[in-house]
């Protein structure tokens, strides 16, 4: 044998290495530092929530810190705009709500909802909970008689929600053209300020997520009076859907799901993907999501695929609501 194969033999292995070096480094064990998961609503509501209790288990499987930081503003798009000067390293993301997908059209954005960022997992789905509070009850005590209340008595309800253009102010939005009834909408800055207001009697209805609400059911401080899915919510059984109450042609949804930059390298990805499924597959993490009412997002179907399909469809939707009553941003 020549001596000089042995050493063309080790040049050609280390170009070799040299090659697959970067691809090495993609696939090098993530996250190797804190992951920051920002929210664009008041501390306190339901997404806040459960961004912290999936981030905790997150936290626990990976053993770097997930920060959960509340950066409310301008309808969720100071959040969004933090997210897109982030380095696309997968270490800053967002827990946003399917209102993401309107704020293009509501404020005049120069990004696209899906396109311009990274999906990466979806946390749960919930339908709406339609609530009144105790003072109200002594006017309505279903759905039928709030319509035959709010139809004789224009203008006289108002109705919270969690800002302009949120999930909250979009489904109830879809019920007053559905319905055909007048209220007046007071905007809040999140959820609990929302929640709290309509336990004060300061608004007298809400289209809410179950995450905080349900408690004020379960004790007698509120009263729900329909939900807004295709069928009725598993937790509370005895609540009609809107369909079965009114007979009106009305559903809808939301889903709560996270997105990086965009760039995001596709090994980081199928990292960050896995670790959202492995935290929702965990027993008590789901017992403390489907506890508040929530559907939690099964594995097979939690992919950047549907959940593109998903923003997509939603900005499709209620882009053409928020254009046809002409709602505007804060």
């Amino acid at each position: 044998m020549s001596p000089t194969k042995p050493l063309l033999a080790a040049v050609i292995a280390a170009i070799v290495l040299a090659a697959d070096a970067p691809t090495a480094l993609a696939q090098a064990k993530f996250p190797s530092k804190p992951i920051r998961l920002l929210v664009p609503f008041a501390p306190g509501g339901g997404v806040d929530v459960v961004a912290r209790i999936v981030g905790q288990k997150i936290s626990e499987q990976t053993g770097q810190p997930v920060l959960v930081e509340s950066k409310p503003g301008a309808g969720g798009a100071l959040a969004v705009n933090e997210l897109m000067r982030a380095d696309p390293d997968g270490n800053t993301l967002l827990a946003t709500t399917s209102s993401h997908a309107t704020l293009p059209v509501l404020g005049k954005l120069p990004w696209h909802p899906s396109n311009d960022f990274t999906p990466v997992a979806a946390i749960y789905s919930t339908m709406f909970v339609i609530a009144t509070n105790k003072a109200s009850t002594a006017l309505f005590h279903n759905l039928t008689e709030f319509l035959a209340y709010a139809r004789a008595n224009p203008g006289k309800i108002s109705w919270g929600s969690s800002g302009i253009a949120g999930p909250q102010h979009l489904g109830g939005m879809q019920f007053i053209k559905v319905s055909g009834i007048d209220m007046v909408h007071v905007p809040y800055r999140g959820n609990a300020p929302m929640l709290q207001a309509l336990l004060q009697n300061d608004v007298q209805l809400t289209f809410d997520t179950p995450t905080l609400s349900m408690p004020h059911i379960q004790d007698g401080k509120l009263a729900a009076l329909a939900v807004t899915g295709e069928r009725r919510m598993p937790k509370m059984p005895e609540v009609p859907t809107v369909k079965e109450a009114a007979k009106l042609d009305y559903t809808t949804d939301i889903w709560i799901f996270v997105l990086g930059p965009k760039g995001i390298p596709e090994p980081v990805l199928t990292a960050l993907n896995k670790e959202f499924i492995t935290a929702l597959d965990d027993k008590s993490v789901r017992e403390r999501l489907t506890g508040f009412g929530l559907e939690v997002t099964e594995g097979r179907d939690n992919t950047a695929a549907n959940l593109k399909k998903h923003i997509d469809d939603f900005a499709m939707t209620y882009g053409k609501l928020i254009a046809e009553q002409g709602i505007k941003a804060e």
